[in-house]
């Protein structure tokens, strides 16, 4: 079949689009570390994108505090997105964003992001990293540079009523299973109360600016 003129400057005219085309997320923060610390000090250590599948990558604790983490890794540096559309639902909070990682590739480096993978049969979210930003999980840093989700609904009433932003600490470190790998990553508590998963302990999640 043959390509018409007007064909062809159609398909020219939307790659230069698409090419040109700003991410949403398109401020980067200066890179940092996340440090991870339990309450009763077992856990001191920081975050590492751990291998799980082609490109994908959890957020595994860097230190092998149990016998399922394969041993120590290297802190993983990552950094925050935030958008020019974007802003603190509330004075005290902080601005919501994405957190984002680069996969280094052996002919490119590839921006990835970390969405929420959630196993309808158990209570914790597992944060993973993939290429892109189609369906991050949105993300903000407090005051103290705590890690922390942004919610506006009283479900504790009945019926839920929306309120003021809060933030939400619900992190855990976990021993996990995740298509056939096994780590102690990091978390994500639905809901109040403690984890089914017995490994799970509290953790809060810290970012450390590196140069």
């Amino acid at each position: 079949m043959k390509t018409t003129p007007l064909a062809l400057s159609l398909l020219a005219t939307t790659l230069a689009t698409a090419q040109s085309t700003e991410p949403f997320y398109n401020i980067t923060s200066t890179p940092f570390n996340l440090v991870v610390t339990s309450a009763d000090g077992t856990i001191n250590t920081t975050l590492a994108a751990c291998h799980v599948g082609a490109a994908l990558e959890s957020l595994c604790l860097s230190a092998n505090v149990s016998p399922p983490n394969p041993g120590s890794s290297s802190p993983s540096v990552f950094n925050f997105n935030t958008s020019t559309y974007s802003q603190a639902p509330e004075p005290t909070l902080g601005t919501p964003g994405i957190l984002t990682w680069i996969l280094q590739a052996a002919s490119m480096n590839v921006s990835s992001s970390a969405y929420f993978n959630y196993d309808p049969t158990t209570d914790i979210a597992l944060p993973i990293l993939e290429p892109g930003s189609a369906r991050p999980q949105i993300v903000a840093f407090d005051l103290q540079n705590r890690l922390t989700l942004q919610g506006s609904v009283d479900y504790t009433v009945q019926p839920p009523q929306p309120g003021v932003y809060r933030e939400f600490y619900r992190w855990y470190a976990c021993e996990t299973y995740f298509a056939s790998y096994r780590y102690v990553n990091l978390a994500w508590k639905l809901g109040p109360g403690e984890p089914e998963n017995q490994s799970c302990v509290a953790v809060n999640v810290t970012r450390i600016f590196v140069a």
